[in-house]
């Protein structure tokens, strides 16, 4: 389950990013380029993989900041045991409530992508309270 927008914007911030990196000469804005390439190519990697769910728990990618979704470091890992609770949110979103007290936004691609996630969670940790 991926965004395939999200994707798409990722190829072309990396793809930009190396054209720029092979024109440049100045060697620290050679290495502040090729830097943003780098972060462009991981964010691409983590948007691509999408949301993953296994028998224990769920992988996706990791937003710095929710409202900016172009800062993503790498990937986030939630067991399913450690969710005590779903608030379903407008649109395709989810606040995660870990049992740490943490919350963690999740945007999926449409509704039902984020019907599925519930029923995933429902049968890995009937504990889960979901709510509106």
């Amino acid at each position: 389950m991926r965004s395939l927008s999200m994707c798409a914007t990722w190829l072309i911030f990396t793809a930009i990013s190396l054209f720029v990196a092979f024109r440049v000469t100045e060697p620290l804005d050679t290495i502040i380029v090729w830097a943003l390439a780098l972060y462009g190519l991981q964010g691409f990697i983590a948007e691509v993989l999408g949301l993953r769910m296994s028998g224990t728990s769920i992988t996706f990618p990791r937003r710095l900041a929710s409202g900016l979704p172009l800062f993503v470091l790498w990937r986030a890992r939630i067991r399913c045991a450690d969710i005590a609770q779903i608030t379903s949110r407008p649109q395709a979103q989810v606040r995660v409530n870990k049992r740490s007290g943490e919350r963690i936004k999740v945007i999926f691609a449409n509704r039902a992508i984020k019907l599925l996630f519930f029923q995933f969670i429902k049968r890995a940790n009937p504990s889960v309270e979901i709510s509106r």
